[in-house]
């Protein structure tokens, strides 16, 4: 049985966890162009991403499948075990790798995305296990995934080593859908909706036009 190791003090929290940017997608709907190399404010996504994972985690790494787009100082590459797997094989490879029992995902074409977001999915899951009594308990659910209208960004979520069986049972049955997975798992969904700051952070940039949208802004 895993536990979770939680420290509580005055409303602020530490992770012991890694990070995984997941960075092997087609970027079929950008032209091709590999998404964590598109740049906001003069600085790739990536580049972003890793600063921000890096506020708490010493290991960072960068999910690839066969071919691997860009090299990031600091940061390890881990690639799919399960060959055009998407996501799903993404997140199981860097579960399978992690150092910590949390690992901390993030997509490379969301560049407004905060450590904040995984300190506040953190807190809620820490207390839906621990109650009021901030204490180490069994761990309960395999993970923690925001929600905004009913939508589920399983993409810039937590997830526990718990997960991994379910996630390679799955793709071994060669279906690769994520959801499909967070389904037969124990799961903390966190309904942000309103909350304006944490809307920001989970926009997705897929398209060439949302990155055009966003290329004037200072």
């Amino acid at each position: 049985m895993s536990f979770c190791c939680f420290l509580y003090m005055e409303g602020n929290i530490m992770i012991q966890a890694d990070g995984l940017i997941l960075a092997g997608g087609k970027s079929s709907r950008m032209g091709g162009h590999h998404k964590g190399s598109l740049t906001y404010k003069d600085e790739t996504f990536t580049k972003i991403l890793v600063r921000e994972l890096k506020k708490e985690v010493q290991t960072v790494w960068l999910s690839y499948g066969r071919e691997i787009k860009e090299y990031m100082n600091g940061c390890r590459i881990v690639r799919d075990i399960y060959n055009n797997s998407g996501p799903i094989g993404g997140i199981h490879a860097g579960l399978k790798v992690c150092g910590s029992d949390i690992l901390l995902v993030a997509a490379c074409d969301m560049p407004f995305l905060k450590i904040d977001l995984y300190y506040y999915l953190y807190e809620a899951l820490s207390r839906e296990e621990m109650g009021d009594c901030f204490i180490a308990l069994a761990a309960r659910y395999d993970g923690c995934v925001p929600v905004i209208d009913d939508r589920v960004h399983p993409l810039a979520a937590i997830y526990r080593k718990s997960a991994v069986k379910v996630l390679e049972e799955q793709i071994r049955d060669k279906n690769y859908c994520l959801r499909d997975a967070l389904r037969k798992l124990d799961i903390l969904y966190l309904d942000v909706t309103g909350e304006s700051r944490f809307m920001r952070m989970l926009q997705n940039i897929n398209t060439v036009q949302e990155y055009k949208a966003i290329e004037g802004e200072r």
